[in-house]
């Protein structure tokens, strides 16, 4: 398979869909695709048999068949509808419907009581199909599941197993191509992996041993053997999954309104009929309005834009747990943002040098290398990060072992020298000459500083002690972080708030960087929450963002809270009403936009809707149109909310 197919599984797919369909949902479509063909059969047939062979009596006794057989399924919906007080599109459409149709069969007018349920039900069944279509782009992230998984036994045999069997601790193997069956830790192998299906990246991302991965990626180019971790519903893909199958059933507030108000359609276009039929004693009039008046427009205006939106969202790596909160997002005027993992990387960078006695720059890598290999620590871990970066390698491993000194540092003891990795006090306890070195850091730098101290053994036994130099490692700002929040005041968001449990000084620099009207430093998990209580109550709107681990109150108290990075964490799909996928920031102003674009479809397909049905009434009221055309230009509002609705499913940033 080629890099360019693997380029956006998502995309691909999605045009390949079959939607599947509930057994209702099929039962209902035979039933009325079924007796609108054999209704239309038997229509032609009496027609035929009344115009050519002059047989009245037997045509009109086969389209009155006709009609019953078409007519029944909507009579039986709509009687079920008002013992159910059912107020959705379907059952109220079938309601005005079959009383359209009962007046056409009383009045003996048979051909118009066969027509106008096929045109309905051929109607129908178009719009349904045209909301399943919109449907398929989110059934296009739950089908992204490997077909099968290859397994390696203890004994290194491989064989094909379907992903349902694979456990905890499986060993894969997945060829460049492979769609990776399960969540899982790469132990051999260096590869690139295609996430867009998963984090909405469009950019592949190049992986080595120790990098997790998740189930739905494509492994584009080297061979990589995978740890399972997990499977099933417990993958990223399979909560994902999950949340969706949830935010497609939620109702957003503007949604219950309608059907709120929905209750009271039937009751205001019967009364219409009747009082067109007792002006005009004209009841074809009467029928026209009763079909064109049929409500499906405006009991779809929600639904089809919040089914268009999620599908949107879920391409762009967007996972909305519940509709309700992108209406909650338009109104959103302030954000409050954690600092560490949220605005910044989640760990410390090397953001500079300092040489006192080290020849150059390399040296003093490759000796803090020598300590920082055996060391888990984040400063260490930054070391051994910026030496890879860096191509800088030991041209001898350390002949010792390395003591992890608690608070203090590394200690590398070795035959003729002895190397000290970290606090600057450490050094100055073990005799070291420190005097100087403060003042070779940057006045404004803020963050931590790693030094590096020898003590070197000479011919003559003496020691001698040298600091050689400092490391300036930081937590440093996202690079798109500023891009962000310059967007988001764009957007209208006219506080922004940071919010830490580090240092002032440091959460302060970063403050300035990223322009943000407040910041709090120096709080704890549970002050999180008062902090974003505060600002409710002083009559705002809150965004919080987090990284969904110890945000989690925070995150859940906000009129809206969004956890980044949200793919490996279970916390931040349980905490957070929306999650974002992967780390950047800049989807936060994207999510508003799609926030702001669904509400603003909703309205545009309530006002033309209902604009389109009440002039359709008076055009049948006045007698311009009949019952024959009212069927037909009752589906053109229906058309329209769906149109309008599906121009979400192309938003982009």
């Amino acid at each position: 398979m080629s890099t360019q197919n693997l380029a956006n599984p998502l995309s691909n797919r999605i045009h390949d869909l079959e939607v599947p369909l509930t057994l209702m949902e099929r039962i209902r479509i035979v039933i009325q695709l079924g007796s609108a063909m054999l209704a239309g059969g038997l229509l032609v047939v009496g027609l035929v048999e009344w115009k050519i062979f002059e047989m009245e009596v037997v045509g009109n006794l086969i389209i009155a068949i006709a009609s019953l057989i078409v007519a029944t399924p909507i009579f039986l919906t709509s009687i079920y509808g008002i013992f159910t007080r059912d107020a959705d599109a379907h059952a109220m459409t079938e309601q005005l419907v079959a009383l359209a149709t009962l007046a056409a069969m009383m009045n003996q007018q048979f051909v118009v009581a066969t027509l106008i349920p096929i045109i309905m039900n051929l109607g129908h069944f178009l719009e349904e199909r045209s909301i399943l279509g919109a449907q398929a782009a989110i059934d296009g992230l739950k089908t992204l599941q490997a077909r099968n998984a290859t397994l390696i036994g203890e004994d290194g045999s491989q064989r094909e197993v379907d992903p349902s069997e694979l456990k905890v601790n499986d060993l894969l193997l997945v060829r460049p191509g492979d769609i990776i069956a399960a969540d899982g830790e790469i132990v051999e192998g260096i590869s690139t992996i295609d996430q867009s299906s998963i984090t909405g990246e469009s950019l592949p991302e190049d992986v080595s041993v120790g990098k997790n991965v998740f189930a739905g990626t494509v492994n584009m180019t080297g061979v990589l053997k995978i740890r399972v971790t997990k499977t099933g519903e417990k993958t990223a893909i399979g909560r994902v999954m999950e949340l969706l199958k949830e935010a497609e059933n939620a109702k957003t507030p503007v949604m219950k309104l309608i059907e709120k108000y929905a209750t009271y359609y039937i009751p205001i276009i019967l009364t219409v009929a009747g009082v067109v039929l007792f002006l005009t004693r004209d009841i074809d009039r009467a029928m026209a309005v009763l079909v064109v008046g049929c409500p499906g427009a405006l009991v779809l205006a929600g639904p089809a834009a919040m089914i268009a939106a999620l599908a949107a969202a879920s391409k762009l790596g967007i996972l909305i747990k519940n509709t309700r909160f992108l209406e909650a997002l338009s109104g959103i005027d302030t954000v409050v943002l954690d600092k560490t993992g949220t605005v910044t990387i989640g760990h410390l960078q090397l953001s500079g040098m300092v040489l006192k006695d080290a020849e150059n720059e390399k040296d003093l890598m490759v000796e803090a290398l020598r300590c920082a290999s055996g060391s888990r620590h984040p400063a260490s871990k930054a070391i051994v990060k910026a030496a890879q970066d860096r191509d800088v390698t030991m041209l001898t491993p350390p002949s010792a072992a390395i003591q992890e000194v608690p608070g203090k540092g590394v200690l590398l003891k070795e035959t003729s020298e002895t190397t000290w990795l970290g606090r600057l006090g450490w050094l100055e306890e073990d005799g070291f000459d420190v005097a100087e070195c403060e003042a070779l850091v940057p006045e404004n730098f803020i963050g931590t500083t790693v030094w590096l101290g020898r003590a070197i053994t000479e011919e003559d036994g003496t020691v001698r002690k040298e600091v050689a130099g400092c490391f300036l490692l930081a937590d440093r700002p996202r690079p798109e972080a500023c891009e962000a929040l310059d967007e988001l005041r764009e957007l209208g968001i006219e506080r922004s708030v940071l919010l830490t449990g580090d240092r002032r000084a440091t959460a302060e620099d970063i403050g300035r960087f990223l322009k943000v009207d407040q910041v709090i430093a120096e709080v704890l998990p549970s002050q999180k929450l008062d902090v974003v209580a505060q600002e409710k109550a002083a009559g705002r709107s809150v965004m919080m963002v987090g990284d969904g681990v110890n945000d989690a109150p925070a995150l859940a108290s906000g009129d809206v809270g969004i956890a980044l990075g949200a793919v490996a964490s279970d916390i931040a799909l349980q905490s957070a009403d929306i999650a974002l996928m992967t780390n950047d920031l800049r989807r936060l102003p994207m999510t508003i936009r799609l926030a702001r674009a669904t509400q603003m479809t909703i309205h545009i397909n309530i006002i033309v809707g209902l604009a389109m049905t009440f002039f359709f009434v008076w055009l049948a009221s006045m007698g311009v149109i009949n019952a024959l055309a009212s069927a037909i230009l009752h589906n053109f509002g229906e058309a329209f909310v769906i149109i309008n609705s599906a121009r979400l499913l192309k938003f982009h940033d």
